[in-house]
Parts: structure tokens; C-alpha cells; sequence
């Protein structure tokens, strides 16, 4: 067993544990090949969050085997949240030669050389960690000059329709040197915009550091980290900001004025239902001063549609909200039913047919909002990270776009004093135009 390939699936989340993972074969001599190559060993990082998900899962493992079979992979892995939510369910389904849950992944190296001699499938399903897990040595799916930097695991927050906490425990804070420390060995390899992650980031501390909150005081000692230019926070929690992190986030020139902050819906009867925590004023009050407090503000949140016992009244409410709040951003999902969470049971289930209706609606209204605010940002200065560089066009992202979610600029100038642009570096982008959910731009000067 020489050479693996590996696909990661789901979430930022997902993909540091697959960089783990690499990262620890690559230093233990395994080969990694590129997609599509032919392996000894092919490794699947599944994700199982919502239906979608899973039903992808399930059809990557279907093709590795099928692929196995034409001689294509010696063996197949399958790691990750599926193994770890449903347990044995799959290995009479699925032929794979080893089950891998999310907590395994650092007994990866000491898996494969079983595969060589054992005829029965490996099952391996630790148990939940009593502490996060540091993520060191990574092998990085991302380009050099961004990465995630995790800074939890697990979550407390009981939504009823979220399997996570179910699977992957309590919410587990790392302590504060050691995302310094990562932080650290991102930046020595490349890294200059950090993007932070968690199940909920807001929540940040809160088990470490007397039940405060210490994503205020994270962020202060990140924009320290030499190397780092553009800090970004993602996944808060609307019910668990603070002032302090309003006034970090607003004064502290490394954090980009960026924020993701997953509403899910707007009505009481909804909130209320999701087990959210808070109430539709509340997120309307904290929206409201997060623009009034901090400049320049992008904001992304997602929502659900079709949730059990969503009335039209509710949807209605939800999309005159969505109408007055204009989100820069903004991504929208039909409820998935997950067993073993309490909205699977509930009463007053949407018809599937009103929920992608309702999903339509929801984004058409959100189209005409996200394109008439790009059209807005004609003839303004933005700064821009550089992604990648395609014939004579540049790719990159204005600050208010994330990777992997958002839009991108599209720029034509390539010359700046006779040099070509750089990927990885950030420049100041005159906004030209827009073209549906990306802008064009030209280099107005270096930042």
C-alpha cells in the first residue's frame, strides 16, 4: 500500500480532517495522487449533515467500489461522519474494506498496512474526544494562500433539526496557544487569509475560559500572527454575540468586515420549533447594529424553508424580512428530515412540493438583491485577494466574498509597473462591472 487517492466531501470542517489525514500519511512515505489516478488505496471523507449529503456519500462509495472492481483501487476507505453517525449500518451494504469515523482519522497510518493482511472489512468508530483535537501537519486541498483554521469541535446548541451534536459531542474549544500555533504554521506555509471555523464560532471559549466567550480576545491575538492579512470569521451564532466581538470585529483592520451568521428563519412559531434560541426581533436588532456599528459590512447568513409546521403566514414573514434586511449574501436549503433529531417527528410536515416552490421563491427574491448590490459596487475601490489565473484573466475575491461560497472578480489588467498580478497577493480592484453573482474589475493600486 504505496499510493492513496482521496476525495473530501462536506464542510471546511470535513476538509481539515481530510488535510490531517493526508498530512499524516504524506510524512509517514504514502504517495498522494491526483483525481482520477489510479491507487492502492482510495480514501472517501463522507458527510452525512442532511439528505443531500448522504445520498452523495453513498454515491461516491458506489463508484469507488465499482472502480475497485475494474482494478482501478486495491482497497477502499470509507471515513468520516457516516461511518460515525450510522456505525454498522452500511458495512453489509457497502463492501468496503474499512470504516473509518471522524475521531479516526489519526489512526489512519496504523489502518492501512491491516488492509494488506486482514480479509474482513476494518471497522474503526472511536469515541467522541474528551478535548478538540489539534490540526497540525496538514496536507492542504486549499490553495497556499488561504486556509481554515478550526477553532472547535462538537456543539451544545440543541437545534432540532441538526444531527451534528448527536455524533460529535459537546462543544470542544481549542485553547487559544495552540490556534496560535496553527496559525502560525499556516501563515510559514503560504497562508494569508485565515478563514475561522467551527460548528459555531461565537460559542468560542466558553468551556475553557469560566463561560465567556473569548472569540473577541482570539481575534485580537490572531491579527498579531505575522503573516496573516485577511482574518475572517464564519458560522457565528445570532444568539451568542457580544459587544466585545462587535467592537473586535469592527476595529481590528486584520478581521475583514465580513460575517456569517446563519439566521435559519425569522418567525417565532419557526425559532421557536428549530429550537434557535431567540427570537425573530432579536436577529432583526443585532443586524441593525451590526451595520450601524461596524463599515463596510458584508453579510451572509443561511436559512431553511419547509421547516415542520412553517405556515404560509410564516413564509411570508420570513421572505418581508428577507425584502427589508437585503443580505449580501445569502444561501437557502429545504428542511431535511434527519432521523434521530426531534424535527423528524414532528407534526405538520411540508409537502416536498411547497418546499422547492417555497426554495424558488426565496431565490429569486435573493437574485435580484445580490445582483442589484454588485451593480452598486461599480466604480468603487475593494480590496481583493488573487485565487488563480486563467489565459489572461485573473479569478480573485473582493473581501466580502468567501471562498468556496461566494462570487469572484474577474480581472483583465494583468500589468501593475511591468509585473504581472500574484496569486495569493491582495490588491486594491476598481469594480467595473457585474455579471450575475461575480464582478470585473481592474488593479487601481497595491494595497
Amino acid at each position: 500500500m504505496k499510493t492513496v487517492g482521496f476525495i473530501s466531501l462536506g464542510c471546511p470542517k470535513n476538509l481539515v480532517d481530510s488535510e490531517v489525514m493526508l498530512g499524516a500519511l504524506g510524512k509517514a512515505g504514502y504517495k498522494i495522487v491526483s483525481d482520477g489516478q489510479p491507487a492502492d488505496v482510495f480514501i472517501i471523507n463522507t458527510c452525512c449533515f442532511i439528505r443531500e449529503a448522504t445520498e452523495e456519500s453513498e454515491s461516491i462509495i458506489r463508484q469507488a467500489l465499482s472502480l475497485k472492481k475494474e482494478g482501478k483501487y486495491k482497497k477502499v476507505v470509507v471515513a468520516g461522519c457516516l461511518p460515525q453517525r450510522v456505525g454498522d449500518k452500511l458495512k453489509d451494504k457497502y463492501k468496503a474494506d474499512a470504516w473509518l469515523g471522524s475521531f479516526g482519522r489519526d489512526e489512519i497510518v496504523k489502518l492501512l498496512p491491516k488492509l494488506s493482511v486482514e480479509e474482513k472489512p476494518v471497522k474503526t468508530v472511536p469515541r467522541v474526544p474528551e478535548a478538540a483535537r489539534i490540526d497540525n501537519q496538514r496536507w492542504r486541498f486549499t490553495p497556499k494562500h488561504f486556509a481554515y483554521l478550526r477553532i472547535a469541535e462538537g456543539c451544545n446548541n440543541r437545534c432540532t433539526y441538526c444531527v451534528i451534536p448527536r455524533f460529535h459531542g459537546r462543544y470542544r474549544s481549542k485553547p487559544i496557544p495552540a490556534i496560535i500555533k496553527e496559525a502560525e504554521q499556516l501563515t510559514k506555509d503560504g497562508a494569508k487569509e485565515i478563514n475561522l471555523i467551527a460548528q459555531d464560532t461565537t460559542c468560542y471559549g466558553k468551556d475553557l475560559y469560566g463561560g465567556k466567550s473569548k472569540l473577541a480576545e482570539l481575534l485580537g491575538k490572531l491579527a498579531g500572527v505575522k503573516g496573516i492579512q485577511w482574518i475572517r470569521v464564519l458560522y457565528t451564532n445570532p444568539r451568542y454575540f457580544t459587544e466585545d466581538l462587535i467592537n473586535e470585529i469592527a476595529a481590528n483592520k486584520k478581521v475583514v468586515k465580513y460575517i456569517d451568521i446563519p439566521i435559519q428563519h425569522i418567525s417565532d412559531n419557526i425559532l421557536r420549533k428549530m429550537g434557535r434560541g431567540i427570537k425573530g426581533k432579536d436577529a432583526v436588532e443585532l443586524i441593525a447594529k451590526l451595520r450601524r456599528r461596524i463599515k463596510g459590512l458584508f453579510l451572509r447568513t443561511s436559512i431553511i424553508v419547509g421547516f415542520p409546521g412553517e405556515t404560509e403566514k410564516d413564509f411570508n414573514e420570513l421572505m418581508n424580512f428577507l425584502a427589508e434586511t437585503k443580505f449580501e449574501r445569502l444561501g437557502a436549503f429545504i428542511y431535511s428530515p434527519e432521523e434521530s433529531t426531534p424535527a423528524f417527528g414532528f407534526d405538520k410536515q411540508v409537502p416536498e412540493k411547497a418546499k422547492v416552490k417555497r426554495l424558488d421563491t426565496v431565490m429569486r427574491a435573493q437574485q435580484k438583491i445580490a445582483f442589484g448590490f454588485n451593480r452598486r459596487l461599480k466604480g468603487q475601490v475593494v480590496p481583493a485577494i488573487i485565487d488563480e489565473k486563467k489565459g489572461n484573466c485573473f479569478i480573485g475575491r473582493i473581501y466580502g466574498d468567501a471562498p468556496e461560497v461566494d462570487g469572484n472578480i474577474f480581472i483583465r489588467q494583468t500589468k501593475q509597473g511591468g509585473k504581472s498580478l500574484r496569486i495569493g497577493a491582495i490588491y486594491n480592484i476598481l469594480v467595473t462591472g457585474a455579471k450575475g453573482y461575480d464582478l470585473t474589475g481592474e488593479l487601481y493600486e497595491s494595497c
